[in-house]
């Protein structure tokens, strides 16, 4: 089973944007970078300031994987790539992409969001967290790659908005608290009613 494409460019009027979904090395070494998908991408449409990717190193048994079904029956106990993202494979993505920020994104989740396990980086479930993580590249080195290369880093949040600025910069925008369910119900409808103080007997 190999996913070492599974990424998407968004070009329009000019800019760029790589949302680098579940692509990653695989167990035989292919990847966008070794197949030169993504060399071919900054020919064809210029430099990719934008990068957004999961940190996830997974390796996991095939049949823990919602698409184990996709690898032939023989290899279901094989272990596989499941998104494994080495902070060296995202950094040299960001240098061949040209980016000038790269922002980690699918691994938290919001506050308001229910929790799963795919959520290995939220605060929720610290326990988890060190669990999953424990033989992990730490994530918050990948910072110290990328500033070698003029990328800054960005760790995502629900609703985040993106603007280019003069020179190719990307500004970050927070609207995660004016744009939240609970912000959004109680413009029409006030506080939902498991907010409501309970009457007095």
């Amino acid at each position: 089973l190999n996913m070492p494409r599974n990424c998407y460019l968004i070009s329009d009027r000019g800019h760029n944007v790589l949302v680098h979904a579940d692509s990653g090395p695989t167990n035989d070494g292919r990847s966008a970078l070794k197949d030169l998908v993504i060399q071919r991408i900054v020919g064809k449409y210029g430099p990719i300031p934008l990068v957004l990717a999961s940190q996830q190193q997974l390796r996991e048994i095939r049949t823990h994987a919602a698409h184990a079904p996709l690898s032939h029956p023989g290899q279901w106990l094989d272990i596989g790539e499941n998104g494994y993202l080495t902070n060296a494979y995202l950094a040299e993505l960001c240098t061949t992409a040209g980016a000038r920020l790269f922002v980690s994104y699918a691994t938290g989740g919001a506050d308001w969001y229910p929790d799963h396990l795919s959520f290995m980086f939220s605060r929720r479930n610290p326990a988890r967290t060190a669990l999953l993580t424990a033989h992990w590249e730490p994530a918050e080195k990948l910072k110290d790659l990328l500033a070698l290369q003029g990328c800054r880093y960005h760790h995502a949040h629900a609703l985040d908005i993106y603007r280019p600025t003069g020179g190719g910069a990307i500004e970050v925008h927070s609207t995660g608290e004016s744009l939240a369910p609970l912000t959004l119900y109680r413009v029409d409808h006030g506080d939902p009613p498991f907010m409501k103080a309970a009457p007095r007997r």
